[in-house]
């Protein structure tokens, strides 16, 4: 039995992943068992190089997918049905918010199960903003008080190597993991209401894209650049704020970063989950489901979330979490006005676009040549390959 696992910036989640595959062997010793780590990117080529030609392209037994590539991946026939799999799962197990993560559009049938989840949050250091007479409640309004106050410690630290901000795991470009919450502050969306138009250029979304690509463009975040990527997940003497999901790492110690959610309005939060699935193709579908269910139970879902910082997805693992998570109050206010991204046929295809106007938006950054015309440019041709896909369901 293959299992694909998706790549991460933290390895915690590997060496967790290997313990969990080890207890599972010692329980199942005549399961043949092995994992393979895969990006995003090439997860997703490899299910449609499988799909076009399953006899020489290969699939995995068991998948981690992103939640969102549920609806599509069902709706290609790659995706066993979770109740073929494993007839102890239901949804219900979860919170409610979850749930649309689980199924194709206007469908019951589970395909996927999610496994363990993560919130967009800001980080910052309270040595830092204390330096600078700054709290964090006035960062938190709108953009507008979170510019100002990078440009407050711009000014204040002239330490070299120094970032107001930086973005969470080593990222070094815009992303539309960080931009989403954005463009969801100002009222925007990647789809309109009845989901059968993109709206990437409308005024909202773009105001909400240009609030994120701002410190970039002051300077005050950095992008390409060493200190984008310096030190991994270590940032004590970088920067006053992370963009991310989860605490940055301390060097033997606990993180000195403190959590507060992202500026703006409290209208909603984005929730990424990361769910399970079983291939329809598998010649090993009562292993996978046996694998499945070990994964998913109470203790190892809980004690693989918390190698590396993020949320399982049991209503009662998530709770305890929440319980024992420092600045408990801060993560329920996060997790109060979830919003899981849209898991429709479209939706993984259009943060792919966005990501890649964002990727050449960063490019041009980088390199001091950013026009605005030329980012609205690559939006409206994004939302036009979007609607014409959109057109196709």
């Amino acid at each position: 039995m293959l299992i694909w696992l998706l790549a991460d910036s933290n390895t915690g989640k590997f060496a967790a992943f290997k313990n969990l595959l080890h207890s599972f062997r010692a329980h199942y010793p005549d399961i043949d068992v092995d994992f393979r780590v895969l990006t995003r990117r090439s997860m997703w080529h490899n299910l449609f190089a499988h799909l076009r030609d399953s006899k020489n392209s290969e699939s995995a037994d068991v998948i981690e997918l992103p939640h969102s590539w549920t609806a599509v991946f069902a709706k290609l026939g790659l995706l066993a049905e979770t109740g073929v799999v494993m007839d102890t799962f239901s949804p219900a197990r979860c919170p409610d918010f979850l749930k649309k993560g689980c199924v194709p559009e206007e469908s019951d049938i589970v395909f996927s199960v999610p496994w363990w989840m993560e919130a967009p949050a800001l980080f910052y250091r309270p040595e830092e903003f204390k330096k600078h007479s700054l709290s964090p409640e006035a960062v938190l309004p709108d953009w507008e008080s979170f510019l100002a106050a990078c440009e407050r410690m711009a000014a204040g630290n002239k330490k070299r190597g120094f970032y107001p901000v930086l973005q969470g795991a080593g990222v070094g470009r815009l992303n539309s993991f960080n931009a989403l919450s954005c463009v969801w502050n100002r009222g925007g969306d990647l789809f309109s209401e009845d989901m059968n138009r993109c709206t990437l250029s409308k005024g909202e979304a773009v105001k909400g894209l240009e609030d994120y690509l701002g410190p970039a463009l002051k300077g005050y975040m950095p992008l390409f650049s060493e200190a984008a990527f310096e030190g991994g997940p270590f940032y004590e003497d970088s920067t006053a704020i992370v963009l991310g999901s989860r605490a940055p790492a301390s060097l033997g110690r606990k993180s000195v970063f403190k959590p507060a959610r992202l500026p703006g309005p409290r209208k909603k939060n984005p929730i990424f989950s990361y769910n399970l699935a079983a291939s329809s193709g598998s010649a090993h579908l009562k292993e996978a489901g046996l694998f499945m269910k070990w994964a998913l139970s109470e203790d190892n879902s809980s004690s693989f979330a918390a190698a590396f910082g993020v949320f399982p997805c049991l209503k009662h693992a998530f709770e305890e979490t929440l319980e024992a998570a420092r600045d408990e109050g801060v993560w329920r206010e996060i997790f109060s006005a979830p919003g899981l991204t849209p898991n429709t046929t479209v939706y993984p295809t259009a943060e792919l676009l966005l990501d890649r106007a964002l990727w050449r938006a960063s490019l041009r950054i980088s390199r001091q040549a950013y026009v605005s015309e030329d980012f609205m440019r690559e939006l409206i041709i994004a939302q036009g390959e979007i609607d014409y896909l959109l057109s196709l369901y």
